[in-house]
């Protein structure tokens, strides 16, 4: 990543349960990547996510290479605990970077208030390759 800067929410609670993590992890795992074949990061953030009970929630691929011979793949994951309030989008890349731009959106609602209606907080996300 020493090419790449990137915004990340990282979400976390004593006891490690709640956790939500946006991140251009560059991990291959073929359940998340498509790829035929798994790394050893891959397997390890896999395993994380498992033992934690997390979920990756991109579903479509954020970096499109113009080399040629290079499939279009999910290096960048949303991985939570908590899927339900979350909605992922993708946009099209900023610039000259190589990765889409990834919107999380999460409904949420006051802890004491509970009649108040939900409120909509958008969180965006980017990757951006300097060059």
């Amino acid at each position: 990543m020493s090419d790449r800067r990137m915004a990340f929410p990282q979400e976390c609670e004593a006891g490690g349960r709640r956790i939500s993590i946006l991140e251009d992890f560059n991990v291959l795992h073929q359940l998340w990547l498509s790829f035929p074949f798994i790394d050893y990061p891959g397997e390890l953030t896999f395993n994380f996510a498992i033992l934690h009970d997390l979920e990756q929630l991109v579903q479509h691929p954020t970096r499109i290479s113009d080399r040629y011979g290079d499939t279009p793949n999910i290096p960048d994951l949303f991985i939570t605990f908590n899927p339900s309030p979350f909605a992922v989008t993708l946009s099209s890349p900023l610039g000259s970077s190589d990765h889409n731009l990834i919107s999380v959106s999460c409904a949420i609602s006051p802890v004491s208030h509970q009649d108040y209606p939900k409120a909509e907080v958008p969180l965006a996300f980017c990757l951006w390759q300097f060059g």
